[in-house]
């Protein structure tokens, strides 16, 4: 019985709700896309005659002070109020109310209060584009480049915006499974090892101190192809070709000074020389000159050299006659006797 009451009690705060809305105008939904102006909507009545002539006015207070009405109702389209940034105070608390004044009676919203700093909610981002930064193989998959633009800069530029970035990816043939990337700080982001095939990229923002996500960016179509992209092939031919005249500049410029490096390098050995003695004398052998030079030094003994001699004997024939002569060999040092070959 107490859930039956507790959803009859239900019912009529839905109807109630539903009642009001019809019966007095409300206010919706309020947003800032950067702390330095906001926007306010309502819903206008709807249960008046389509020639019942009726004026909505909004009033508002800051901080409970003195009531005043909104600076412009034109800005932001029809049943809107738009407080530019003379009208707007940042951690002030704003109260308001909209009144639809009719012919028969006025009738008067609920009152909505807000915190500007709460309602920030950022544009959604721009220029979604991609780059692939590595062409791997079907194994390693292919590394992505993406970034974005935020298309209000002007809005980051005094610092009351610090956005944080959320992106989504998926193949285009899986709808539902999406892949996050968060949180982002930067309008970069590198994917790393994509399949080949295609994908859908978005992105969205929100300001680091607001709950309030900005919409999706129009849907980047991203394809990941099952080659090398020219690009890359291209950059690895001139990169090549650079290399190659690089190496035949170094070559024909070392070849003219080959001699000079080598006998740098690989220095030539020093002739045999004696310091006073002609090198001549070294090289012809004259050892008769050399020693002469050499008997100057106290300490220094002139070798001894041998002599061959040969003693000519007379060889007789069996008749007493000379057929020929042979040499005996004596040396100079010899002490014995020479010796004589008879036949």
């Amino acid at each position: 019985a107490e859930g039956v009451e507790q959803g009859c009690g239900n019912d009529e705060q839905v109807s109630e709700v539903l009642s009001a809305m019809k019966t007095r105008p409300q206010i919706y939904y309020c947003r800032s896309p950067n702390m330095e102006d906001f926007t306010c909507w309502w819903h206008p009545l709807t249960n008046l005659t389509a020639d019942a002539n009726v004026t909505y006015s909004l009033t508002y207070t800051k901080d409970k002070g003195p009531k005043h009405e909104c600076p412009d109702y034109v800005s932001a389209g029809p049943s809107s109020c738009h407080f530019d940034s003379s009208h707007t105070s940042i951690w002030k608390i704003y109260c308001m109310n909209v009144t639809a004044i009719t012919a028969r009676r006025n009738y008067t919203s609920p009152e909505h209060c807000l915190d500007v700093a709460e309602i920030v909610e950022t544009e959604a981002p721009v220029n979604l584009t991609y780059v692939l930064t590595d062409a791997g193989g079907d194994e390693m998959g292919h590394n992505v480049q993406l970034s974005w633009m935020y298309p209000v800069p002007e809005d980051l530029r005094y610092g009351w915006i610090t956005l944080v970035y959320e992106l989504q990816y998926r193949r285009v043939n899986e709808p539902e499974n999406w892949k996050l990337k968060h949180p982002l700080r930067e309008p970069h982001v590198e994917l790393l090892g994509l399949r080949v095939g295609d994908y859908a990229v978005r992105v969205r923002c929100r300001s680091h101190n607001s709950g309030l996500w900005s919409k999706w960016s129009s849907t980047l179509l991203l394809s990941i192809p099952n080659r090398p992209p020219t690009g890359k092939v291209l950059v690895l031919v001139l990169v090549v070709a650079v290399g190659i005249v690089a190496l035949l500049v170094v070559t024909f410029g070392i070849l003219p000074h080959s001699r000079r490096i080598k006998e740098y390098f690989l220095p030539s050995i020093p002739k045999p020389r004696i310091i006073g003695i002609d090198p001549l004398l070294l090289k012809k052998g004259n050892l008769e000159e050399i020693n002469r030079h050499f008997s100057n030094l106290h300490s220094y003994r002139p070798p001894s050299y041998s002599v061959e001699v040969w003693d000519q004997e007379p060889i007789r024939g069996p008749a007493g006659t000379e057929d020929c002569k042979v040499s005996s060999l004596s040396t100079e040092r010899m002490t014995g006797p020479v010796r004589k070959l008879n036949t």
